[in-house]
């Protein structure tokens, strides 16, 4: 299966690595692909690698872009230091038209777009609809899309 974004859908952006003290080596980018479990249970790529999605971040920000819809199924949202991936189900539909996604703190937020609250993800999530049967906050990408059964998978990823 191929990937909806490769490294060639960036060509203008590029991935800012750390300055370092001279003769300290750097650790190689991610070349692992970023999947999306589909509700469907079909698996999708969306990035061919983690630098791939690392210069659409960079792509967005530049351009001041808060979203991308990368498919008619996936829609890509820009939360300055991390890209937030997901299915365009009905619940997380209601979950972007409410919320306004940020990274803040080590923590992903939503602002909410009427009422002036933030929200962890897992709250807004919960006050769109979503039910999940215990107390314990989304904490991972494993949380998000392995470690529930399926009817309860958010169908979300955060990538950084």
């Amino acid at each position: 299966m191929s990937a909806i974004f490769t490294s060639s859908s960036f060509p203008s952006s590029s991935v800012d690595l750390p300055i370092v003290a001279s003769g300290v080596t750097l650790p190689t980018l991610g070349t692992d692909a970023v999947k999306l479990i589909m509700s469907d249970g079909t698996t999708k790529t969306v990035f061919d690698t983690i630098t791939t999605a690392l210069k659409c971040l960079n792509f967005m920000r530049s351009r001041k872009q808060y979203y991308l819809q990368a498919s008619d199924e996936i829609t890509i949202i820009n939360c300055e230091t991390k890209l937030l991936i997901l299915e365009s189900t009905f619940l997380n539909q209601i979950l972007m038209n409410s919320y306004v996604f940020q990274y803040f703190g080590k923590e992903l937020i939503g602002v909410h777009r009427n009422l002036s609250t933030i929200q962890s993800l897992t709250d807004a999530l919960a006050s769109v609809g979503f039910k999940k049967t215990d107390a314990t906050p989304f904490n991972s990408n494993w949380d998000l899309e392995t470690n529930l059964v399926d009817a309860e998978r958010p169908r979300i990823k955060v990538i950084d």
